[in-house]
């Protein structure tokens, strides 16, 4: 019976098969895993492959992703720089800590990153590298892919003092960094220690450390470059693929003996630790700030960025990168003439030139439709129409009013159209206008007031005119004219004979 109450034989055995299987395909899933923690993590980013050792808190993946971008967007630029593109893949090793022993023959990047002389290996600690900010780890990437390209351009004769001088200054400008190889290099020159520029082409100046002699490396690159520009750092890099000797390769490119070149560095120097640190024509790659200048709408400042640029890709005739910057340099001239408009509208609103403004302004904004929306200034435009418009309309007036201001009939408007003038005037500060118009004004009251008097005067006279009339007209006076008799004759009456009449004989 005990038997009786369990699955039959022939479904039992489905069953354990199925329990059995489940629990060897978990072990195989834990070994698997177990075994997939244990390998390193890889992505490509273009021919760079990035490995990730076991261990670390980011995967390969992820880093890709996160600052890949410094890799892809430096890539063009040092082909463009140096003409060229290695030729083999290049490794990126993140490893959890760089073991002292095997960078023996590494060139020094950072504490915690090296690369290899040629430029195709580099080992990174990764933790210290995700400490950094992201244009600091952005541009330990670019120092090590760039090494690669320079090399490739040198024919892999170029010397590791310079290799490194020339890796740091295709990074990223960072003022902070950069003021501190100014003043390292500062420091060994105020104390005479500054070594000469076999040591710092060879990179062979033992008493120093990587960080000092990189930044001696950095100071020659940029001595090099403010002179004979970046096509002539480009042709000396190139040229170490003919000439490795590096006394007869500088010569050669620039036509100059070492001991002229070292006089015009001495006096390139004081004028370098002053502010010259500051300047590095590669950072002209990066079109961003002029870009983010011109958004704001400082289009001057960004011209003189974009000129920076400009002339970097005319030097190295990037046609692709020229035709970039000269766009945003047309855009920068069309902002920069619209805002000159303006402010030539704004002196003629000052001046009281109406007309003018109104046409600077309507130019104005024909310009301003080439740039983007947010480039123009709609309310300021607003405001000058409305005053320009304001200030035609009050010249407008005055005209008329001076026109009809002769007119008997007319006077009237015309002194309104004088005062509303008047009144335009005052409201947009224009004191010589408000004058104009209470000229008229004046004008038109002395008028109106002399026919006042002219007819007050009128009336006056037919006043006094009627009132002599009816005066005249009086009955009194008109019967005493009519009843006055003629005087009687002096001299004595005769007396009447009488008629025949009455005396009948």
């Amino acid at each position: 019976m005990l038997v009786t109450d369990f699955p039959s034989r022939r479904h039992y055995s489905p069953l354990v098969a199925f329990l059995i299987a489940a629990t060897l395909l978990c072990g195989s899933l834990t070994a698997v895993a177990s075994q997939a923690a244990e390998m390193p993590t890889t992505a490509e980013v273009g021919r760079v492959t990035i490995t990730v050792e076991p261990g670390a808190p980011v995967d390969a993946a992820t880093l890709a992703e996160t600052y890949g971008g410094a890799i892809t967007e430096g890539w063009p630029q040092f082909a463009a720089l140096f003409g060229t593109e290695p030729a083999t893949p290049q490794f990126i090793a993140f490893v959890n800590a760089v073991d002292p022993s095997a960078t023996t023959g590494l060139r020094w990047i950072t504490d915690f990153a090296y690369a290899s002389p040629d430029g195709s290996v580099a080992v990174i600690a990764v933790e210290p590298f995700l400490a950094l900010t992201p244009i600091e780890a952005g541009n330990v990437l670019r120092n090590a892919v760039s090494r690669g390209f320079i090399q490739a351009a040198a024919g892999g004769g170029m010397p590791l003092g310079l290799l490194d001088g020339i890796a740091r200054y295709v990074e990223t400008p960072v003022i902070a960094r950069q003021a501190r190889l100014g003043s390292m290099v500062q420091g060994l020159d105020q104390a005479g220690t500054l070594p000469g520029w076999d040591q710092i082409v060879s990179g062979n100046s033992p008493d120093l450390s990587p960080e000092v002699q990189t930044a001696n490396a950095y100071a020659l690159v940029a001595f090099l470059t403010d002179r004979y520009g970046v096509s002539g750092l480009r042709n000396l890099v190139t040229g170490f693929a003919d000439a490795p000797d590096w006394q007869a390769n500088l010569s050669a490119t620039f036509g100059q003996a070492e001991a002229d070149l070292a006089s015009a560095w001495g006096q390139f120097l004081p004028r370098w630790f002053a502010s010259g640190w500051r300047d590095n024509a590669v950072s002209a790659f990066d079109l961003s700030r002029a870009e983010i200048l011109f958004s704001r709408g400082a289009y001057e400042a960004a011209a003189a960025e974009a000129e920076r640029s400009q002339r970097l890709f005319v030097d190295l005739e990037d046609q692709v990168g020229l035709s970039q910057v000269e766009a945003l340099l047309a855009q920068c001239a069309v902002g920069l003439q619209a805002d000159q408009l303006m402010e030539n509208a704004q002196a003629a609103l000052e001046a009281h030139g109406y007309a003018e403004a109104q046409d600077l302004i309507s130019e104005a904004d024909g310009l301003y439709a080439l740039l983007p929306e947010e480039h123009r200034p709609t309310s300021i435009m607003e405001r000058y129409a409305e005053r320009a418009s304001s200030g035609l309309a009050a010249d407008g007036r005055l005209d008329r009013a001076r026109g009809e201001a002769d007119g008997w009939l007319s006077m009237t408007a015309a002194r309104n159209d004088a005062l509303g003038a008047g009144d335009a005037y005052a409201s947009l500060g224009n004191a010589e206008g408000v004058a104009e118009a209470d000229e008229v004004v004046n004008g038109i009251d002395s008028r109106i007031q002399r026919l006042v008097f002219v007819l007050s005067a009128l009336v006056i006279v037919l006043g006094a005119w009627l009132g002599a009339w009816l005066w005249q007209r009086a009955p009194g006076r008109l019967r005493w004219q009519s009843g006055r008799t003629p005087a009687r004759s002096s001299r004595p009456s005769r007396p009447r004979r009488a008629s025949a009449s009455a005396g009948g004989d």
